[in-house]
């Protein structure tokens, strides 16, 4: 963790700790004990961090070893008055009764984002929990990609061994890899149902390690022959790169490096009103800061995701016309002193290869 950052949150406010309490797997609990505890728990941070969980940590759970894990107790945040002198700072989030704990007992207490700001630099253990989690989300991807690339196309339908190629069979696919490479799987699979030949289907896997996630997105087409959706897919990659080519660290911010990619798209062919471009830092969950304005410094992790939606302004009117949805990509990347860096090698191109 960044302790400098609730000092100075700390000092600024004239408080004496910062206090939360959430539910199993609570990513501000996670972020300053170091570990995804499975229980209710309450966090103190006064230049050192205590947590009281909800019941004993079972031992495969380790907290870092400057965190003190106090006696449990079922109600965590009724401890917390107990913990702290008479101003504390807490997330605006914090549970509504666990503020009233500390109200109760006379302590006072002020709103902070410090929580936030700490967690948009990465520390050197965070940053390798990202990497393994994106490597694990490509191994996922891969097996994916493998079973649509083994199946064979046969009146409209995919299949395989004998069986439909279906949207369930390829999450599951790509969750069993994900897991064998050490990483909790979380995977969409869009659309629903029997995967069709030649049309797009976008594939999502995340890998948790450590709680750390990665999504990385891919769209595939199967038995593809090309048109709209390879073109589309391939705008999307420019729009992805054209984002991180953009970066400046500390300087530029989440807003203009999606910007970026959404004038790259529209150079390509594909107006801003047929695209969605989303960046945004990733780590204990899917969606946080760095966002919108806040600037991309060096150590800051993104997601950056373009996506293009079929309309006769880009050429797309007849796959329109069947709905086939979007297509795009995203990557992970790193922000580094000198730019950002894709993690990650996985090709986005919308044809399934059964080895890569």
């Amino acid at each position: 963790m960044r302790p400098g950052v609730f000092d100075s949150a700390l000092a600024d406010a004239g408080a004496d700790a910062f206090v939360h309490a959430g539910p199993p797997g609570d990513p501000v609990v996670s972020y300053l004990t170091g570990a995804q505890l499975p229980c209710r728990a309450a966090v103190v941070y006064g230049g050192r961090v205590a947590v009281v969980p909800g019941r004993p940590l079972p031992e495969h759970v380790a907290v870092r070893e400057d965190v003190t894990v106090l006696d449990p107790h079922p109600v965590p945040a009724e401890r917390l008055p107990g913990l702290v002198a008479d101003e504390v700072v807490a997330p605006r989030a914090i549970p509504h009764d666990a503020a009233l704990y500390l109200e109760g007992d006379g302590v006072d207490i002020s709103s902070t984002a410090a929580h936030e700001r700490a967690r948009r630099r990465k520390t050197d253990g965070e940053l390798e929990a990202l990497r393994d989690a994106t490597e694990a989300a490509e191994v996922g991807l891969e097996a994916a990609a493998g079973l649509l690339a083994d199946s064979d196309a046969d009146a409209n339908r995919l299949g395989a061994d004998g069986e439909d190629v279906t949207a369930e069979r390829v999450r599951r696919a790509a969750n069993g890899a994900v897991a064998e490479a050490g990483a909790t799987p979380e995977t969409a699979v869009q659309p629903a149902g029997v995967v069709d030949p030649g049309e797009p289907l976008r594939v999502t896997v995340a890998g948790a390690v450590d709680g750390y996630r990665a999504p990385v997105f891919r769209t595939f087409v199967p038995d593809s022959d090309g048109g709209w959706d390879r073109r589309a897919t391939l705008g999307c990659e420019y729009g992805v790169e054209a984002a991180l080519e953009i970066v400046e660290p500390g300087e530029t911010t989440a807003e203009r490096a999606g910007e970026e990619a959404t004038a790259e798209l529209a150079s390509l062919g594909f107006p801003p009103e047929t695209t969605d471009v989303d960046v945004h830092g990733v780590g204990l969950q899917r969606r946080e800061a760095p966002t919108g304005e806040d600037a991309l410094v060096a150590g800051a992790v993104v997601s950056v995701t373009a996506t293009a939606r079929p309309d006769e302004a880009n050429g797309g009117g007849e796959e329109a016309a069947d709905d086939p949805g979007s297509v795009g990509v995203s990557d992970v990347a790193v922000v580094g002193e000198n730019g950002a860096e894709r993690v990650g090698s996985f090709p986005r191109s919308v044809v399934p290869k059964a080895d890569y």
